[in-house]
């Protein structure tokens, strides 16, 4: 049975006028991986902190920690020895394996405590630390850096020793709080093949849905300060949330209209206060204090319509760059078509920020050439947000001194502009530096978004924005009729929007994939099969001659030569059923067939994989195996 490691009850918690914690609860046990979600700026973060203890609720809350419990933290903004190397910030973090060898060694081999320490030490397996610091900066590709001072590293190589640095100390429970950001997908599947084999339990924060779907056995949302928790996929947690909400809203309308049939009944005094009506009085009273469902409201995304591109959009022609010798690019030739969205993939540090800026004119190619057509405006926004200052207020930074903002042929005040990126009065007022991480994304998005274009260029768009504000993103983008480059490691972003992938590998190829990121991917995989070729033989006398190999009837043919067809439907009806419980006005638009949908995506589900199945029996019976 799993024990508890954490739990709150009657967990309160107010900043200001917002209330993160109503009173609600909160727990997570041996074993468990805890996906938590919500609206940025919900308290997801502050959650993490109250459990290692950096921040404290509100007087009448209940916390419980199992006793010694130990916790490793990954926070958003965490904080490295910059002058220290890699492999001393992650030696930091083995302090507790060091203490448990230093006080073996001190104790007499007869103490009681000697015997304890021992089996401790065996437990974790450090009596040489430094063996997991080798294996976990192998695992992570921090081997090559270990000698380099952490203030010379990139983003995302310095959120690699952070990482490192969790992991290492080997917890009761780790928390992660964007884990993925400024990652690459290679060293994002790392993380999940290793959660997953890890009996560590883990609470993490995360916009990638992919990494939720396949760590996480359950998923915590904090809603208007109350925890609900869901089991299953994001696609089963989303059709629950619109089943409870669309329950709440049915508690509301007959709430809505007792009150209303109660009311001129309470308003006629006399007979109201009478001693055998108080009852009903009271009932009336206890109804009315009941507050309605609170629903957050979604950002009015609309990208501006962009000015029309001619049949020539932009022409890279047999580009290279190189760095100290080392290429980055090698030979690229690729075209955008008017309308397409490209995504690009590749590891850390590989050059797609160089590919960026040669589009954009902003490096040039060492050979080669970039043309662009006189139609063609850019629009880019930063993957760290440099195109805020972060001294000027919200106000300031989108208005630049006017009072209107122009999308297309749209006219808004700038506050009214703002309040569609869910930006309130007093938000809008504050300084650029003060904002959450969020904030600061969907300001940014509110910045390029503003400035139009008919090519749009976003550098991990999907840092920091909660998986509502992405669920809109990608549909605003998903209809734009301009051109877009994503620039991306998030997967489901890409398979939901692209047209077509550029993929990086390491010797300054650019492989071009038409598609979404997964058929991409299956295509890298087959060039990167090394090619088998069989060497000579010596003729030799033939083999026994075998049984011959059934083959298909031709009832099986019939079904097998329909095997395709039926798979494709199948998926097709999948991707349908989730798309709509990813809908964020789902609830408004089918929750009275909430159930029913959620059943028929099972039964897709069940459908598809005995399909798949059976192709593999009959697939066997072809190939004669």
């Amino acid at each position: 049975m799993s024990e508890v490691l954490f739990s709150a009850a009657d967990l309160s918690l107010a900043v200001g006028r917002q209330i993160l914690y109503d009173k609600t609860e909160f727990s997570i046990s041996t074993g468990e991986k805890v996906a938590l979600v919500g609206r940025n700026g919900c308290g997801k973060s502050t959650l993490l902190r109250i459990i290692t203890g950096a921040e404290l609720p509100g007087e009448f809350s209940r916390l419980t920690r199992r006793r010694n419990l130990r916790c490793a933290e990954l926070p958003q903004d965490f904080q490295l020895d910059e002058n220290s190397t890699v492999a001393e910030n992650i030696r930091a973090e083995l302090s507790f394996f060091y203490d448990l060898l230093r006080q073996y060694e001190q104790l007499s081999p007869a103490s009681p405590a000697h015997a304890e320490l021992e089996h401790l030490i065996s437990m974790y397996d450090v009596w040489n630390p430094e063996v997991k610091l080798n294996t976990i900066m192998e695992k992570l590709h921090l081997t090559g850096l270990a000698s380099r001072r952490c203030g010379e590293l990139s983003g995302g190589e310095k959120r690699r020793v952070a990482l490192a640095g969790a992991i290492i100390s080997e917890p009761d429970l780790l928390l992660l709080d964007e884990p993925t950001n400024h990652l690459d997908v290679n060293t994002v599947e790392w993380i999940e093949e290793f959660l997953n084999s890890t009996s560590t339990a883990c609470l993490f924060v995360t916009h990638d849905r992919y990494f939720l779907d396949r760590v996480s056995t359950r998923i915590v949302e904090l809603d208007h300060g109350k925890f609900y928790s869901y089991d299953g996929t994001y696609a089963d947690f989303l059709a629950a949330k619109a089943e409870r909400e669309y329950r709440e809203d049915q508690l509301e309308a007959k709430r809505q209209s007792f009150l209303r049939s109660e009311i001129d009944w309470v308003r006629r005094s006399p007979k109201a206060r009478l001693k055998r009506n108080m009852g009903r009085i009271k009932r009336f009273e206890a109804v009315s204090a009941v507050a309605k469902p609170l629903r957050d409201a979604d950002m009015e995304l609309l990208i501006p319509y962009p000015p029309r591109l001619g049949n020539k959009v932009v022409e890279l022609k047999n580009v290279s760059k190189s760095f100290d010798g080392r290429p980055v690019i090698s030979n690229f030739s690729f075209e955008f078509a008017p309308g397409s969205r490209i995504g690009v993939t590749g590891p850390n540090g590989i050059g797609k920020s160089t590919l960026v800026k040669i589009i954009t004119g902003q490096l040039p190619p060492d050979s080669g050439s970039c043309e662009c057509a006189s139609t063609v405006q850019f629009n880019v926004i930063d993957q760290n947000r440099a195109v805020l200052d972060p001294e000027k207020s919200v106000l300031e930074e989108i208005s630049e001194g006017l009072e209107h903002v122009y999308l297309g042929t749209e006219k808004v005040t700038v506050w009214t502009y703002l309040k569609r990126f869910l930006f309130e009065d007093e938000r809008i007022k504050t300084a650029v530096k003060y904002l959450s991480g969020g904030e600061k994304a969907r300001l940014a998005l509110a910045e390029v978004l503003k400035k139009g274009g008919n090519f749009l260029i976003l550098d991990e768009p999907t840092n920091d924005l909660d998986l509502a504000s992405l669920r809109l993103l990608e549909e605003a983008l998903a209809v734009f009729p301009g051109c877009v480059l994503a620039v991306s490691h998030d997967r489901y972003f890409l398979n939901r929007i692209c047209t077509g992938v550029l993929t990086f590998d390491r010797n300054g190829g650019i492989f071009y994939t038409p598609g979404d990121y997964d058929y991409a991917q299956e295509k890298r995989h087959e060039r990167e099969q090394p090619v088998i070729r069989e060497s000579p033989v010596k003729k030799s006398a033939p083999p026994p001659v075998k049984d011959k190999p059934r083959k298909l009837s031709y009832k099986e043919q019939k079904e097998f030569d329909g095997m395709e067809e039926a798979i494709i439907a199948v998926e097709e009806e999948i991707a349908a059923l989730e798309e709509a419980f990813g809908d964020p006005d789902f609830y408004a638009k089918y929750g009275a067939q909430s159930q029913d949908l959620q059943q028929k995506l099972a039964a897709a589900r069940e459908k598809s994989a005995a399909l798949y199945a059976r192709w593999g029996e009959l697939s066997e019976i072809v190939d004669g195996v």
